[in-house]
């Protein structure tokens, strides 16, 4: 996350965030790092650049990355390939990337990247013999503003404005570039309801599309999130461990079995999750009774303690 404190001189500044997505496989010791123009990004200094985390997704590893910025946000950016002390080991090719955040984009909501890296053979497209002869004679498109279509505000709360951009210096007159995908904003994979790109400018095509939020996340039961400290069970306090290990995963939800005091009748058989007492009164099973004062008596320190080593060697559960 970006360092909050550079917009500590403008707390009540209006935000959106920003997140920067881009596929692309490195070798075991590298990361991939994006910096830019602005302080958020490091002003061009890759050591205080913004690294990106890795996640799997089919047979692609996307890197992504999330920061808060001001409303009317504009930079410059590049991707870099780093070792672990932010060394550079290799960076795009081709001009530097051009933001603007669109002035439509209502306060707190997303703008996601969606970023391909740019390679030598990118590039060459910009030469001179491209641009001034070969595709001179298609660089009379009228340059638009793609977030002159947007609506004033998303109409999803839980929404994500979604901004493709494509670099297409060969496109001939009369002819224009689309996004298709299995979506309905996508056109369901049909050319004639597919999302228009816009011309903006140096054989660069954008277009905004308000997408639903999506994610993936991980359903447990609150007795498996085992840690070193819990007692032959898992303990409200281990959660912290477990939603640690989701962000770290790529993960944006946990979901727990119910975790609700289901002791009516206080018998074996009154442990039912699924008929609980109340929803609102947790399950005294998983509390950490050494967590709740540092004043226990010293024989149930030592009853938690012996307790502890007596189960640890019952219970087969992972450990966190």
């Amino acid at each position: 996350m970006a360092n909050q404190g550079l917009f500590s001189a403008a707390k009540s500044m209006k935000s959106v965030k920003l997140k920067f997505r881009i596929p692309y496989f490195t070798e075991w010791g590298q990361s991939l790092l994006v910096c830019g123009s602005e302080p958020t990004l490091g002003s061009w200094n890759v050591k205080k650049g913004l690294l990106l985390s890795p996640v799997h997704q089919d047979d692609q590893l996307i890197w992504t990355a999330t920061i808060s910025v001001p409303c009317q946000f504009s930079c410059g950016y590049r991707y870099y390939v780093v070792d672990d002390a932010k060394n550079v080991l290799r960076w795009e090719m081709g001009n530097e990337r051009r933001l603007s955040i669109p002035h439509l984009l209502p306060e707190g909501h997303t703008l996601e990247l969606h970023d391909l890296w740019q390679t030598g053979a990118d590039a060459l497209l910009f030469r001179s013999a491209f641009k001034d002869v070969i595709f001179c004679k298609n660089s009379t498109f009228n340059i638009d503003r793609p977030e002159a279509i947007l609506h004033d505000e998303l109409v999803q709360q839980e929404s994500i404005l979604v901004r493709f951009k494509i670099c297409c210096p060969n496109v001939q007159e009369g002819t224009s570039v689309y996004v298709i995908g299995s979506s309905t904003k996508l056109g369901n994979w049909k050319v004639q309801d597919g999302l228009q790109l816009h011309y903006t400018g140096e054989y660069i095509w954008e277009a905004y599309c308000e997408m639903p939020w999506r994610g993936c996340g991980v359903a447990v039961p609150m007795f498996s999130v085992r840690s070193e400290d819990d007692i032959g069970v898992g303990e409200f306090l281990d959660l912290k461990l477990l939603v640690d290990w989701a962000v770290e995963s790529g993960f944006h939800l946990v979901q727990l079995l119910p975790i609700n005091d289901t002791s009516v009748h206080r018998m074996w058989w009154d442990s039912y999750p699924y008929s609980s007492l109340s929803v609102f009164a947790l399950h005294p099973l998983y509390l950490r009774l050494q967590a709740l004062s540092k004043n226990l008596p010293e024989d149930v320190k030592s009853e938690i303690r012996n307790a502890k080593e007596r189960l640890d060697g019952k219970v087969d559960s992972p450990i966190f």
